[in-house]
């Protein structure tokens, strides 16, 4: 085992030598591919991060009618206190949102300073507890008090979270279609590498099938070959990606940290990273087995 594993390693780097420009030029296309896919992979980390940051700032503000009775705001009160979900509860009544309101307003204007008549509701403002379920959460309750009476009114942002929202949907399809192009283009460019090697090492190979060499002995070492330029071309494409990042966080650091409210520019999630590395595996793989194999099946039809 320990001499395959050897004499594998061995005819492995004899044929990445042999053909070191086509190979360099392959692994190069394997970085630029997994570069482009990589950059929309930190696009998406970025997004979403953002929108984990304002999702946790997202408090849901209930405005009260008017004639709301007394035993239905108690119903509320008692609602609110009951859902394990809410962090805190605030009320704000109408004679406190009106002096709030005078007290912001009425030096820029006359006119909100001489009113007498207050035109603001009651309202409760609610914080849920931190979690991937906040929005879930707060849509529930939304969902609940649409059924029941006294509620004029309900805000928490709920079209831009959800414009967001589905644009993080389309953006991962998105990525995924690129990714699925990019790979069969890239088994492809593998493929027809690995055909290069096979053919310059066609009589070698045809001289070892003569003498009873088994196809396994023959296939592991074309197999790494194109799994370490799958391999490679990811690891400079993560390299890439790498500056990328830290050359932005360097020059936009201030804007970004406005943007982000605090947090930090991210980096492809390990979600992305590992799986990445695998397709890099994968495509070398198989794009190494197909040239392979039609080559082995046209030497066993003679």
């Amino acid at each position: 085992m320990v001499s395959f594993l050897a004499n594998t390693l061995r005819t492995t780097g004899l044929n990445i030598k042999a053909n070191r420009q086509v190979f360099m030029l392959s692994v190069a296309t394997v970085a630029v591919a997994f570069s482009i896919l990589g950059l929309f992979f930190l696009v998406h980390a970025n997004l979403n991060a953002l929108l984990s940051t304002w999702s946790k700032q997202v408090q849901l503000v209930i405005y009260l009618d008017d004639g709301i009775s007394n035993t239905r705001l108690k119903a509320l009160k008692k609602l609110f206190d009951d859902n394990e979900h809410i962090d805190s509860v605030h009320f704000i009544s109408r004679d406190s949102a009106w002096k709030n309101f005078k007290s912001t307003f009425a030096e820029k204007s006359g006119f909100v300073a001489g009113l007498d008549l207050n035109p603001l509701p009651a309202s409760y403002s609610l914080r849920f507890k931190e979690g991937l379920d906040r929005l879930k959460h707060i849509r529930q309750l939304v969902d609940e008090l649409r059924e029941g009476e006294g509620i004029e009114s309900m805000e928490y942002g709920e079209k831009w979270i959800s414009k967001f929202e589905n644009f993080m949907i389309f953006l991962r399809f998105f990525i995924l279609a690129v990714g699925g192009i990019l790979g069969v283009g890239l088994v492809l460019i593998i493929s027809n590498t690995i055909k290069l090697s096979i053919f310059s090492r066609r009589e070698e190979i045809e001289l070892m099938l003569l003498v009873g060499a088994t196809h396994r002995s023959i296939k592991v070492p074309l197999i790494l070959e194109g799994v370490v330029q799958g391999i490679g071309g990811v690891g400079i494409a993560l390299g890439l990606i790498k500056l990328v990042h830290l050359y932005i966080k360097l020059q936009f650091q201030g804007s970004l940290e406005s943007i982000f409210r605090g947090a930090d520019l991210q980096f492809i999630t390990q979600s992305f990273l590992w799986p990445m590395l695998l397709a890099g595996v994968i495509i070398g793989w198989v794009g190494s087995l197909i040239s392979i194999n039609q080559f082995l099946h046209s030497e066993d039809r003679r």
